[in-house]
């Protein structure tokens, strides 16, 4: 008897490692295929769920990490990084890349910069440095001569602004419909997984600025109100269209954009994602605003005509642009990381996004 019971507990005992095998397979079995699929999720409460093929990331670099490794500006060069008002673009450079070189202080790989002047001072000052910084933010689709001669413009005027800033570009992997907000969104998530920053700028490529004083920083204005910066456009005659227009070049602090939602993932092709974005600032209660125009000036770099959808889908979502800004956003991105790059001058990304059928 005495053995017939020792019998059966040791049977138990058996079943018992058996289903935690099994079980523990199981679960090992889910992990790898859920991290298999490489697909990022971005979630509202501003976590990254998977991080998937984008590579191992460490320690968010922040103004004052630019600042320790940054070169410093000679004293005998300070001169070069002040402002002067209206400048001039070459819209048929042959070689825009050989112009980014000539810029005047080399950045970081990746894209960052920051202004720190060369001193006698053997100890660094960076720790006084505010931690937070601008993201400057491009989709490339078809566009990198155009791009090029942005950059070149652009990056000495960030310089003379001594900004702090870095530099990210999205590219769209497949030949189908551009989704240029979707790309927006996922440059706004992978930016804020590698730089702290405090502001966005979500730039057009074929948008070259024409007056280094148009405001780039996140300035006391951004932390209040949504600023709209290509407010003159050469392709528009350089007057606003119409005035609830805020896209082409737009700058935005980090909290409006998540209280936004970031934009809509649902716009492929070409049109309505600004507008879309506009009410939902409305719906949030955010402001925004339309710098000067004197200033704001822009030059419409010439491209291809983009195929845009033939889809009254968009008059349907833009109607029902503020019910959706909850669902439709930052909160359901999917994506896969084709390519991760940190580059001379940007961050560089090849993502794969698929359309609902």
């Amino acid at each position: 008897m005495i053995f017939k019971k020792k019998s059966l507990g040791g049977r138990i005992f058996i079943c018992k490692i058996i289903l935690l095998t099994l079980y523990t397979i199981l679960i090992v079995h889910t992990h790898f295929e859920y991290f298999r699929s490489k697909e990022i999720v971005y979630n509202y409460t501003r976590e990254i769920l998977i991080i998937g093929n984008a590579g191992q990331i460490g320690s968010i670099e922040t103004c004052r990490t630019v600042c320790e490794n940054i070169q410093s500006v000679s004293r005998h060069r300070i001169d070069e990084f002040k402002q002067s008002g209206a400048i001039t673009v070459n819209a048929n450079l042959t070689n825009a890349e050989s112009m980014i070189n000539n810029t005047f202080s080399p950045h970081l790989i990746g894209g960052s910069w920051m202004f720190k002047e060369e001193s006698n001072n053997s100890e660094s000052n960076c720790d006084h440095v505010p931690k937070s910084g601008v993201a400057i933010i491009f989709v490339c689709k078809n566009r990198w001569k155009q791009l090029n001669i942005t950059l070149s413009t652009l990056i000495p005027i960030l310089q003379k602004q001594r900004l702090c800033y870095r530099i990210f570009v999205v590219e769209q992997e497949d030949d189908g419909l551009l989704n240029k907000a979707m790309l927006l969104n996922i440059g706004f998530a992978e930016a804020k997984k590698r730089f702290d920053f405090a502001c966005a700028v979500f730039h057009d490529a074929d948008l070259a600025p024409l007056d280094d004083r148009i405001p780039y920083g996140c300035d006391e204005q951004t932390m209040k109100t949504v600023v709209h910066l290509s407010v003159g456009v050469s392709s528009w005659n350089y007057k606003l269209p119409y005035k609830t227009l805020i896209g082409g070049v737009l700058k935005i602090s980090t909290e409006h954009f998540l209280a936004t939602n970031g934009y809509s993932n649902s716009y492929w092709g070409w049109g309505a994602e600004d507008d879309d974005l506009e009410r939902r600032l409305n719906a949030a209660h955010i402001e925004y605003i339309h710098i000067n125009e004197s200033i704001a000036r822009y030059l419409a770099l010439p491209h291809p005509i983009q195929t845009r959808s033939k889809s009254k889908l968009r008059y349907s979502l833009l109607y029902k642009a503020s019910e959706r800004m909850h669902t439709d956003g930052l909160n359901s991105l999917k994506y896969n990381i084709t390519i991760f790059s940190e580059q001379r001058y940007y961050t560089y990304f090849l993502i794969s996004i698929h359309q609902p059928s």
